[in-house]
């Protein structure tokens, strides 16, 4: 009997459909630390959606890897609903929860503040030199100079 096979590219998830072994066990955990990030999630505000996710999930810790410190705190207020929620998911409350700040997403160095493009900066500037004010013409100024070239 002669086999067919299917010429071109495959769709990714079709290969990780027909995966066995390591890849498919990362695979599904990997589901279900999503599954438990979303579970999690339905007890905390809205606000808090995208900054935060299950990292771990096992008796001995819930792990949640916060976006920054600041997301990190809030979270580390709610351990109690976070703890409950997990025993509901496994069954048995987990020892502590642990949450860590994960590394940041952009990898590029930034100097410390916002960044300013420098459109906006010869905008700012130009807007400097149509304000009255002086002390606004001077806060635009300064403003203008995080826009530099």
């Amino acid at each position: 009997m002669k086999t067919t096979r299917r010429r071109g590219p495959v769709r990714l998830h079709q290969v990780m459909k027909r995966q066995k072994g390591e890849l498919a066990t990362l695979r599904r955990r990997a589901r279900l630390l999503e599954k438990a990030t979303t579970a999690l999630g339905r007890g905390l505000p809205a606000k808090m959606v995208g900054h935060w996710q299950v990292a771990a999930l096992t008796r001995r810790a819930l792990v949640i890897a916060a976006d920054s410190p600041v997301w990190a705190t809030t979270l580390r207020g709610r351990q109690n609903e976070l703890l409950q929620g997990a025993e509901s998911l496994l069954g048995v409350r987990p020892a502590r929860l642990e949450i860590r700040v994960a590394a940041a997403r952009d990898t590029r160095r930034r100097p410390a503040g916002h960044y300013l493009s420098p459109a906006s900066g010869r905008i700012l500037k130009e807007a400097a030199g149509a304000v009255d004010h002086p002390g606004l013409a001077d806060a635009l100024r300064r403003l203008a100079r995080h826009g530099a070239d």
